[in-house]
């Protein structure tokens, strides 16, 4: 007597079935997003600080008043995709105080351009610890301000017609020396982003 194999049920061919499909599927989807990033090529946006000034600096009884101007040269290097900014906010803080805000209005910034932003932040009475105010006071005399910068952008990416959805840029632009004179010159900062 030889012993025969029973055949296959139906359940265990569409088992089969059902994840050939279901790999083909997931290759597929991975050979599009490859071809996608092949033809797209995208790359880092890239962000700097290109000018620092500080204008009617006044520190008295450890409040702070004080207009700080920043330009801000954001550049998209992208062949095919451009850039929504819908929504910008500057903040400027020292020792991890926020001293000066102000938001930008929002802009379409195509691909390959380098927009130049300027930034006027405002420190209007801002309250400061006594230790903040002296250090405060003793980077002044030196003649230089050491600030962090932070910009907060909510952006879309957009790739011929198809926009994007909203992502929000975080861009930290660190250390930013604020000289006290015009006459000295700035040395460019660059900026690190967090997605």
């Amino acid at each position: 007597m030889a012993n025969t194999v029973p055949p296959p049920s139906p359940a265990s061919k569409l088992c089969r079935i059902i994840a050939v499909v279901i790999l083909a599927l997931i290759v597929l989807f991975g050979l599009a997003v490859l071809i996608t990033w092949l033809i797209i090529k995208p790359k880092q946006l890239v962000y700097r600080i290109d000018s620092a000034s500080v204008h009617q600096f006044n520190q008295n009884n450890n409040h702070l008043n004080a207009t700080f101007d920043f330009i801000v040269k954001a550049h998209n290097p992208n062949g095919k995709i451009s850039v929504y900014y819908d929504s910008i906010e500057v903040s400027a803080s020292y020792e991890g105080q926020t001293i000066a805000f102000n938001t930008l209005e929002p802009f379409y910034q195509p691909h390959r351009n380098v927009t130049r932003l300027d930034a006027a932040l405002v420190a209007r009475d801002v309250a400061l610890s006594e230790a903040l105010s002296r250090d405060l006071k003793q980077q002044r005399t030196s003649g230089d301000i050491g600030l962090d910068v932070r910009i907060k952008a909510r952006i879309r990416f957009k790739v011929g017609i198809i926009k994007l959805k909203h992502r929000t840029l975080r861009i930290s632009c660190s250390p930013v020396k604020v000289h006290m004179s015009s006459l000295k010159s700035l040395e460019t900062t660059s900026c690190d982003l967090d997605w």
